[in-house]
């Protein structure tokens, strides 16, 4: 049996267009026993995957208006939400993400001729925040366009961004506070895999539960602005350090009538920066968007959303994805072909053809509520 993937319609294994809309069939997304469809089923869906990553970026060097981007930014509301038959069933065609992302590129350059070329100190806060937020939040503006039901408005998603994000931080520092890990071995890696992303998934929890809006992509954009806010956040604190050290040693420099050349500071900020900025998108924003994912599942097979979902089968299977990936992100294993972030690389490829079987299931529940409907 084959599933359309444009309106969700079974149709005989032999058939090379569909039997409900006409579509042509895409043969090629046929299961042929490969380990991607073993993990396709392992996440739960049914239906024959299509790692159709290139319409994430199909869009990116198209030209677009400023109207476009408007009626992204404006979708949501009690006037722009669509009507569920109006829902597009097609893969999305995201690029809005790659303009934010080049805005805060260009406003992260002139900040750092602020600080490098006229040596202005009061720039280096803004350079920090904004390098830290790139990527992040480009990333959380790239599952907002994905997600196609179009009802959450830009208001909901910065609020989920700073409010959950900075609550997920205290959330997880709490949980850091009860069991307390020294050293990122292998254990300790499981640990901090599993604390930081319990402390995201209960922030996403309580937002879900407050919007009451359990579709597959839309958990997944919950998820992706919590992710987004603890990845912005974490990731200033950690360019930060550079800055305090920079103004430690410097004291003490000064007290034998040395000097140190800031220079080497704002390097170190840069290259934190730019390695935390390559690697974000497959780190706590595509891990948190997998829970969101987990509990909208986990939910619409319960019915309803409550703590009962924590030792729900389905939530827990995947899950354990992100506490996983987590894990081995931090643990020694990651020193293999650490010159390259061989391994970082290697888990932020899987993470997204994770999201990708889940972008395909989001995208079959719009075609099977169009056929309830």
């Amino acid at each position: 049996m084959k599933y359309c993937r444009f309106c969700g319609h079974p149709n005989p294994d032999e058939a090379v267009f569909c039997g409900k809309c006409g579509k042509k069939l895409n043969l090629n997304t046929q299961k042929n026993g490969s380990w991607v469809d073993s993990l396709n089923d392992y996440v739960g869906n049914s239906r024959p995957v299509d790692l159709n990553w290139k319409v994430l970026f199909s869009d990116v060097f198209k030209k677009h208006s400023k109207e476009e981007a408007e009626m992204i930014f404006i979708c949501g509301t009690s006037m722009t939400t669509p009507d569920r038959s109006q829902v597009s069933k097609d893969w999305p065609h995201p690029w809005l993400y790659s303009r934010v992302l080049l805005m805060f590129v260009i406003a992260f350059a002139l900040l750092w001729i602020c600080c490098s070329v006229f040596g202005n100190p009061n720039a280096l806060p803004g350079l920090i925040v904004v390098g830290s937020f790139a990527v992040p939040l480009a990333t959380m503006i790239l599952f907002m366009e994905v997600n196609a039901w179009r009802n959450v408005s830009m208001y909901e998603v910065v609020r989920i961004f700073l409010v959950g994000g900075c609550a997920s931080l205290v959330t997880t520092l709490f949980l850091f506070s009860i069991y307390s890990v020294d050293e990122l071995d292998f254990f300790g890696a499981i640990m901090v895999g599993l604390i930081e992303e319990i402390g995201k998934m209960v922030i996403v929890y309580l937002f879900l539960r407050y919007f009451g809006k359990l579709s597959i992509l839309t958990g997944m954009l919950v998820g992706a602005a919590v992710g987004a806010g603890f990845a912005a956040f974490e990731s200033a604190g950690y360019a930060l350090r550079p800055l305090v050290e920079f103004l430690q040693y410097s004291g003490y420099a000064a007290a034998y009538g040395q000097q140190i050349d800031s220079g080497q500071m704002i390097d170190a900020i840069n290259q934190t920066i730019f390695l935390r900025g390559f690697l974000a998108p497959g780190g706590h924003v595509a891990w948190a968007a997998i829970s969101g994912a987990a509990l909208v599942i986990a939910a619409k097979a319960r019915g309803e959303i409550s703590t009962n979902l924590f030792t729900d089968s389905k939530f827990l299977r995947l899950f354990i994805i992100p506490v996983v990936l987590h894990a081995l992100w931090d643990s020694p294993l990651s020193a293999i072909g650490a010159d390259i972030f061989l391994v970082p690389i290697l888990l932020v490829i899987f993470v997204w053809i994770i999201v990708l079987i889940l972008i395909n299931m989001g995208l079959s529940e719009v075609a099977e509520q169009q056929v309830i409907n």
